[in-house]
């Protein structure tokens, strides 16, 4: 039975986000052909345990602290500009004597699954062996839309320059690691045509049984995610500053329900917005809402949240960047809206029609069950784990698992 070491920077057992949740599926489908051991680094900062921790799935067994370069030498920035191999590309290590300790770990397991390279860069180690690196969201994406988004001419170059270092480490990825994981057909595209890049979508499972919308009286419009994450602070912010008070102009009583850490942390400054905070039961939350709201401007990959407002039919509006890497068409599975007018029109729709939301619900129901449940991406990760470990018949891990 093989021994896989997971490497990332999100608990697999903390509170649910689209990121904890990707890493805590493709962790279980290893779970189910060999031993799983977990360690976690602080990219994002603390990653100690929580006062009460829940019931715990894996096995974290290390914790790694990350240092931060908050003004890099010149030496740094030459090296960071022009390196085509310098890997502290945004200024996180891990320490010297922790990484020597990741890599007695890492000769004690049969194989390594990374989740993003931004860790993988943390740790400092070029060459991988027998070793999967989960990209997830493209980082030089990531960087491409904020300079779109950008405020001044500053800012701007800045992110086009980081876009572009980002960049040049993405073409040379398929030869650092054995297999590269991305999360739809699109991102494949942006990486060299090469034999070891798969796609694995996001997504989610679910009990299997259909769920049971209500009609809110009066109209729910919903969000969730988490609110320390940029992209989903400033993509709220911006609906409830340019769409959520024409909405209230048409529907006075409606509420704006925000589900996700962090939220009550913002000072939203319009009425009828219930910051929730974590939700517990987010399927019972979900169930009265008369759609959900994905205004995303900025970040990569593909959006749990579609997925998840899919599975549980609820209604959604987003921007084509929320809708990015799905193979949804506007106004069969979801609405897609570019502007704060579209929004608002699409909005409209569905709060003075909801017939028009049971039908794209019904819709996007279908295609999640078919396309984006975890259970359906068993044989990519078992063909994915074959891959890497030289074994001639992937269907053998299927059936371990």
């Amino acid at each position: 039975m093989p021994k896989f070491l997971c490497i990332t920077a999100h608990d697999p057992d903390g509170p649910d986000y689209g990121a904890v949740l990707r890493v805590r599926h493709i962790l279980r489908h290893l779970a189910g052909m060999g031993a799983v051991s977990v360690v976690l680094i602080g990219y994002h900062g603390s990653i100690e345990p929580r006062p009460e921790p829940p019931h715990r799935e894996f096995n974290v067994i290390a914790r790694i602290p990350c240092s931060y370069t908050s003004n890099p030498s010149i030496a740094h920035r030459i090296r960071r500009q022009f390196g085509t191999r310098f890997l502290n590309i945004d200024g996180v290590q891990i320490p010297l004597e922790e990484r020597n300790r990741l890599l007695e770990l890492m000769s004690r397991h049969d194989m390594v699954w990374i989740h993003t390279v931004k860790v993988a860069n943390a740790i400092g180690i070029w060459h991988w062996p027998k070793s999967v690196l989960d990209i997830d969201d493209i980082s030089s994406e990531f960087s491409k839309t904020y300079v779109a988004n950008a405020s001044g001419l500053v800012e701007k170059l800045r992110n086009l320059n980081q876009s572009i270092l980002w960049r040049r480490q993405e073409v040379q990825l398929h030869s650092r690691f054995d297999a590269l994981c991305v999360c739809s057909e699109p991102d494949r595209m942006k990486l060299p045509k090469v034999d070891n890049v798969f796609v694995l979508p996001n997504g989610l499972n679910t009990s299997g049984k259909e769920p049971i919308r209500r009609h809110a009286s009066p109209p729910r419009i919903g969000f969730v995610g988490l609110f320390r994450y940029p992209p989903n602070r400033e993509g709220v912010q911006w609906f409830v500053d340019n769409v959520w008070p024409n909405i209230l102009g048409h529907f006075p009583a409606a509420r704006l329900r925000l589900a996700g850490e962090g939220g009550k942390e913002v000072a939203w400054d319009k009425p009828n917005i219930d910051a929730l905070g974590f939700v517990p039961d987010i399927a019972g939350e979900m169930a009265g809402w008369s759609l959900m709201v994905a205004p995303v401007f900025t970040g990569a990959g593909t959006r749990v949240k579609i997925a998840d407002a899919f599975s549980r039919k609820c209604p959604v509006v987003t921007t084509p960047l929320g809708a990015y890497g799905y193979p949804v068409r506007d106004g069969r599975e979801l609405f897609i809206a570019g502007t704060a007018h579209e929004f608002l029109a699409k909005c409209r729709r569905v709060l003075e029609r909801p017939a028009v939301g049971d039908t794209l619900a019904d819709n996007a129901w279908k295609n999640f069950n078919e396309n984006w449940t975890w259970n359906s991406n068993a044989g990519r990760i078992a063909g994915i784990v074959a891959r890497v470990l030289n074994h001639p018949n992937p269907s053998a891990f299927l059936e371990a698992a």
